[in-house]
């Protein structure tokens, strides 16, 4: 479950860490009940999808007029599909340093993402600055240190903050752990001119799974938006089939795009969709299955996702490093059983395919084999592709398939 920022940064107040004074609001007649009638501010629309700035969902505001400008803009607005219901307009704060502190899964431990700068991209700074970002797995058993923290702070230099920066880190991993979080960031992290630190941004997401033994109570979903369209209820019926794991549960049908995306769950989901939009990639379908479902539940998922009554010039299967999905499962007897019984299926459409876990070489051959077969337009990447890397990868070949089929209309 995704949670909207207003929800995480409550969440993150109870856990005692910092976050602007705010509110939350669906209607600018309600501005008076925010900060904004004593100081500036700012007015975040809340979907949940990130890249909000660009599509016009952060305004600064001056004044209460102008955030009330900025909430009635604001509201109704369809970012990455979402309608705009609800506005956060918490204070504007005097920024001295922003940094980055996310926490998620690699492999079988969870693993802290440091880095000195904020508001960025992370997997770009990585790749140009890697010295900037620091990546440390940590045990399960014996958890994060007080030691650990600040190494991993100073080697992703934050220098004299450090010290600082180390408790709120800590704290940061004690929720995840409580909370079955799958994915915990914080981008920014504001230290402000009077030296207090804050969560200006707050991206998390929680284990469905673990829903009946959570210790937080989760909200109810604001859903995405719209009214669920014919597929987005195919997609639940078809989660419901089986109780192994899950695959529909998460399913958007998006305005506009020509890209099915079919991602395994987790922070990577998300990573690739915020790099996908920020590529100027435009998904038709966004779905994501995950816990280790059976291949004919992931095949329903496929078949339904590729009824897109649109045209559609890429499939993108994406994924990080699975511990326990059988992936010869999901990807041969799922994704591509999904492929194979779609009637009319074009055999141009390429379909990039980004995964790795148990079983991963046995289904990557078997994918060659259908690729040099039955001639299957099939690209195969490991984990040494970045998710930033395969969706560069997704939209050049997406745009090869949408020029090629234009010209074979005009024939």
């Amino acid at each position: 479950m995704r949670l909207y920022e207003f929800e995480g940064k409550s969440l993150l107040k109870s856990a005692g860490l910092a976050v602007p004074r705010g509110a939350v609001i669906d209607s600018a007649s309600r501005v008076s009940e925010t900060p904004a009638s004593s100081t500036a501010t700012v007015a975040k629309a809340q979907v949940l999808w990130g890249k909000r700035s660009k599509a016009g969902g952060i305004l600064s505001c001056a004044d209460a007029t102008a955030a009330g400008e900025a909430v009635e803009k604001i509201l109704g607005q369809k970012i990455h599909g979402e309608i705009v219901k609800r506005v956060l307009v918490e204070e504007r704060l005097d920024t001295a340093r922003e940094c980055y502190l996310g926490i998620t899964y690699q492999d079988r431990s969870p693993c802290v993402i440091a880095c000195s700068e904020g508001g960025v991209d992370i997997e770009e700074v990585r790749n140009i600055h890697p010295e900037r970002v620091a990546v440390q797995p940590v045990s399960i058993v014996h958890g994060l240190t007080d030691k650990a923290a600040a190494d991993i702070l100073a080697r992703a230099g934050f220098g004299g903050d450090a010290a600082e920066v180390a408790p709120i880190l800590l704290k940061l991993y004690e929720f995840f752990v409580a909370n079955d979080a799958l994915l915990v960031e914080i981008n920014p992290l504001i230290k402000t001119a009077a030296g207090q630190w804050y969560a200006a941004d707050a991206k998390i997401e929680i284990d469905d799974e673990a829903e009946y033994r959570t210790r937080i109570p989760l909200p109810e979903r604001l859903g995405s938006g719209k009214e669920p369209t014919k597929l987005e209820i195919l997609a639940r019926e078809n989660d419901l089939i089986d109780s192994r794991g899950a695959a529909g549960r998460m399913f958007y049908e998006i305005e506009g795009g020509s890209i099915v995306i079919i991602a395994a769950g987790g922070g990577t989901s998300m990573e690739a969709l915020d790099d996908l939009y920020s590529l100027g990639g435009r998904p038709a379908i966004f779905t994501e299955h995950s816990g280790n479902p059976t291949g004919e539940k992931v095949k329903g998922l496929v078949k339904i996702a590729l009824m897109y009554p649109g045209d559609i010039d890429a499939i993108w299967v994406i994924g990080g490093r699975a511990n326990f999905t059988d992936i010869y499962e999901t990807l041969v007897n799922g994704v591509m059983a999904g492929i194979r019984e779609t009637p009319n299926f074009d055999r141009s459409i390429p379909i990039i395919v980004r995964r790795a876990g148990p079983r991963d070489e046995e289904a990557y051959q078997a994918l060659r084999n259908a690729r040099e077969e039955e001639g299957y337009n099939i690209f195969l990447r490991g984990m040494a592709t970045s998710i930033a890397d395969s969706a560069r990868m997704v939209i050049y070949q997406a745009n090869k398939h949408y020029t090629a089929r234009k010209r074979a209309e005009q024939l």
